[in-house]
């Protein structure tokens, strides 16, 4: 933020700091003479190509371990909204679903996530990560990818670290504010809305979508299961009145969900700002920093599917859909801060950080499954609606202290306490019979005399994480030698819970006539459900596989390195981490909350030491090469160790546990050439390998013809290598103003897997899934000399990579399915009309591309996208 500095001596503050002034002296020498112009020409082109850079080169600089940074004025440069979307600019990295970033090709639990230092839940309920889009980008000051190992970090590493690092307290009074709107090309065509979906602008269900009171009474009287011989049984009455407080239950249920077609509404975000810095006296200083953000958009795209299978020795279609899918996307975000600063040398700090992100999301479409329907003329029309709601909310405290009466001595402390939850009140499905006798589209309409005519699901996910850490570092000096000794000693809890009820109401007993041109609404309607003689009746009742579950993990740590500077040319750094690591994840029976299984099998304890070693030579003044070594492991998610399933809600798949996974040793080593220039010009060049033990990859699984499931697998090894290049490029040569920066990545990876009973894969050695070959990032900027004006053009793609193996079908197989190359460009154009207010034009995925996906050279998946265009304008007081 303009006018911003936190209250620290680090490098990164000190970068910012250079910066700023760099600025002021450029305004300063506006009206100098005609010989000092040609001075401030170059400065101006120094300050231009730092611009987007300076505040965080020299902290990439200074690094020991090999470390990519990316500060907030980046992240305005392209325009991205979110964390996620930013860091897919980074060398080497990949954004997968809009939310999970790929460092190096490896996938998301490859890599942890950190805010400000601390570990963070997750509230999504088939991954241990958390989302990135979650983070907005008007809360993030500067974001630090660690690709080489330290042992100041978590073990639980693998392509690398993601430190997310907030806006801190402003040495001056701040009042920012931004309005802004968008529109996708896409929304030419209408979307999809529903009459149940209750008033929640704000990103939260009103209540409409969730159980009513007399519902949740009546399943903890009746110990979950509310069908009426359950109920009959209870009570000691007859059917017939069961069957009459049965369908009292389900007319207390939200069934108003007719799906209907509406224009679609252009996006709309805004953020309020303010802060302050207070002289107390006496040496004290306090501040603090407050901000909201909303943002609400839509999304309205075609999708089709295809599932493959083998038959008569061919690869055949066992199931194919074509459908629309409309979302809307409510994000809703606060943060406080607040800051007690006394002397040049104690600082403490607080952080409150609450985030929401809500979807609302309908999909309806035709599905063709030739085994279960053989005539020509009919094909299923299904209709799923679904919300989910996720918050975080952090509070943290640290501090840090400096003593230079105890040689030097610096103390950092940090404590954190978070809450992630997913909170999905009421997802909808209802199938109905399309016979298409008016042609290729939509014909008549009926629902079928089955027991799940529709059924509605609610999900409930808690993650509770607390992190603790304290670090101290010494520096010491023998002769011209300068030691840094550091150490210190961390303890991250994590709890889950996670609940799932699923009814259904039935149609078996209602008349077929009934049941054809009918809509939702009417059919299901109270009338309906209350008349005892129309047939329809609400079952649930919980199962051993419901996905019910509780997990708890905590990670005891204690580290000691040393940075060694032996002289001008060579600098030594590493250590040694020692990690304890407790894990429980037991499936649960929610009728009476005990354990399902064996509780033998439910734990795992694992201790270990880790272990890096980083050297960096310097070259010259411009030049250091760099080389890493670490050793560090990556375990099993909570939920990936309890064998239930769960519907991915961004894949839409099935997703089955693994109880016997294995924890993955990882060998890490790294070579990187840099080249920093005075003007602000930078190059490097990067060599990595990864060798994996016992890999954890996420396989299909034996299922029906069209049904996908998918499960975890260790393979016996792995292994990931590339070659990554970067720079800045000033061309002033071609017009004031221009500079090109990129960079790009080429590497491979292979991993071996031993098919079981209940995988056969077709390629048992194959890439990893998620692996690109090659990723490629350019930016060709602007600035124009008199500061009113600035533009990039972004360029993003990324190599086909295996969304998910193939598997085996008797003797033959089908061939892994691999995700397109998505080629991205964007244009961010800002205009500076004063030195308070801008305004910021961008035009998003101007190839107009889709999101593809292959398998046995036939395209099984793809989504529209369509172009999106947004303008939004802020000013400062």
């Amino acid at each position: 933020m303009k006018k911003q500095a936190v209250l620290t001596h680090s490098k990164l503050g000190l970068a910012i700091a250079l910066a700023l002034s760099s600025t002021v002296a450029q305004a300063q020498q506006q009206d100098a003479s005609a010989a000092d112009a040609a001075i401030e020409e170059v400065v101006t082109t120094g300050t231009r190509l730092q611009g987007s850079a300076a505040a965080v080169v020299e902290e990439r600089k200074a690094q020991a371990f090999v470390a990519d940074i990316l500060g907030a004025e980046q992240i305005s440069r392209t325009g991205d909204s979110d964390a996620a979307s930013a860091l897919r600019r980074v060398t080497g990295l990949t954004l997968v679903d809009g939310k999970f970033i790929y460092v190096r090709g490896l996938g998301e639990r490859y890599s942890s996530t950190q805010l400000n230092g601390a570990s963070v839940p997750s509230p999504d309920p088939t991954r241990n990560v958390i989302p990135l889009d979650m983070f907005p980008a008007s809360i993030i000051e500067s974001m630090s990818v660690q690709k080489s190992y330290s042992p100041d970090m978590p073990a639980n590493f693998g392509g690398g670290n993601v430190d997310i690092r907030t806006v801190s307290i402003p040495t001056d009074e701040i009042f920012d504010i931004s309005i802004g709107t968008g529109w996708n090309s896409n929304f030419s065509d209408d979307g999809l809305s529903y009459s149940g979906g209750g008033d929640d602008w704000m990103g939260k269900d009103d209540g409409t979508r969730a159980l009513s009171p007399e519902m949740l009474s009546a399943l903890a009287r009746y110990q979950e299961s509310i069908n009426s011989a359950s109920i009959a049984s209870f009570e000691g009455i007859s059917i017939a009145e069961a069957n009459e407080i049965n369908r009292q239950l389900a007319a207390s249920m939200n069934t108003e969900n007719e799906v209907y077609t509406e224009s679609m509404k252009p996006d709309l975000k805004g953020s309020l700002t303010y802060g302050n810095n207070y002289d107390l006296g006496s040496d004290f200083t306090f501040g603090f920093l407050a901000g909201v953000d909303y943002d609400t958009g839509w999304s309205n795209s075609e999708t089709t599917e295809k599932v493959l299978g083998i038959a008569n020795s061919e690869t055949v279609i066992n199931q194919a859909s074509e459908s629309r899918v409309t979302t809307q996307d409510v994000e809703v975000s606060g943060l406080l801060n607040f800051g007690l600063q006394w002397g040049d040398y104690h600082r403490v700090e607080t952080s409150t950080i609450f985030l929401r992100n809500s979807s609302d999301r309908v999909e309806r479409g035709g599905i063709e499954t030739p085994n279960s329907i053989d005539e020509a003329n009919l094909s299923y029309y299904d209709t799923d609606i679904r919300y989910e709601q996720r918050e975080l909310l952090t509070n943290q405290i640290r501090g840090s202290h400096y003593f230079p009466e105890l040689w030097g001595f610096a103390l950092d402390w940090q404590y954190a306490d978070s809450r992630a939850t997913r909170d999905a009140p009421g997802e909808v499905f209802y199938r109905q019979i399309n016979d298409r006798d008016l042609g290729d589209g939509v014909g008549n309409l009926a629902f079928q005399q089955t027991r799940t005519a529709t059924t509605l699901q609610y999900q409930i996910l808690e993650d509770d994480a607390q992190d603790w850490r304290v670090d101290g570092e010494l520096p010491l000096y023998f002769g011209g030698m300068e030691v840094l000794v550091k150490g210190g000693g961390q303890v991250s809890k994590k709890a889950r819970s996670s609940f799932s009820r699923r009814f259904a109401i039935s149609a078996e007993g209602v008349a077929n006539e009934a049941l054809q041109n009918v809509g939702y609404n009417d059919l299901f309607s109270d009338a309906n459900i209350l008349d005892g003689d129309f047939g329809l009746s609400l079952f649930g009742a919980p199962t051993a596989t419901d996905p019910n579950y509780l997990a708890a993990q905590q990670v005891e740590a204690g580290y000691g390195l040393a940075d060694i500077q032996l002289n001008s040319d060579w600098r030594v750094s590493g250590g040694l981490r020692w990690e304890q690591y407790t894990q429980v994840a037991a499936q649960l029976d929610i009728r009476d909350m005990t354990m399902i299984g064996d509780i033998e099998n439910a734990g795992r304890i694992e201790d270990d030491v880790y272990g890096s070693l980083a050297l960096t030579y310097q070259l010259n003044d411009e030049m250091q090469l760099r080389f890493g070594y670490g050793s560090t492991v990556v375990r099993p998610d909570l939920r990936e160790l309890t064998e239930v399933i769960f519907v991915d809600p961004i894949t839409n798949f099935k997703v089955r546990g693994n109880s016997e996974l294995l924890t993955t040793d990882i060998d890490n080593f790294d070579v990187r050439w840099e080249w920093y220039l005075p003007s602000g010009e930078n190059y490097s060049v990067a060599m990595f390998y990864k060798d994996l033990a016992n890999p954890i990859e996420a396989v299909e699984a034996k299922g029906t013809d069209s049904d996908r499931v998918i499960t975890f697998l260790n393979g016996q090894s792995g292994e990931v290598y590339g070659l990554e290049f970067e720079f800045l490029k000033d061309l002033t040569s071609i017009a004031d103003g221009l500079f090109l920066s990129g960079n790009f990545t080429l590497s491979d990876s292979e991993i071996s897997i031993a098919n079981t009973g209940n995988v056969e894969l077709t390629n048992n050695t194959r890439r990893m899934t998620g692996h690109s070959k090659y990723v490629t990032n350019l930016q060709l900027g602007y600035d124009s000399l008199n500061g009113e004006h600035s533009a990039s053009l972004i360029y993003n793609v990324a190599g086909e990579r295996i969304a998910f193996a193939g598997v085996k079908q008797g003797e033959m197989g089908i061939d892994d399915a691999f995700e397109q190359p998505f080629h991205s460009l964007d244009f961010v154009y800002t205009y500076y009309p004063d030195f308070n207010s801008k305004l910021k034009f961008k035009v998003q995925n101007m190839l107009g591309e889709d999101v593809e996906i292959e398998q046995n050279d036939r395209l099984i998946q793809t989504r529209t996208v369509g172009t999106g265009i947004s303008l939004e304008y802020s000013y400062s007081f």
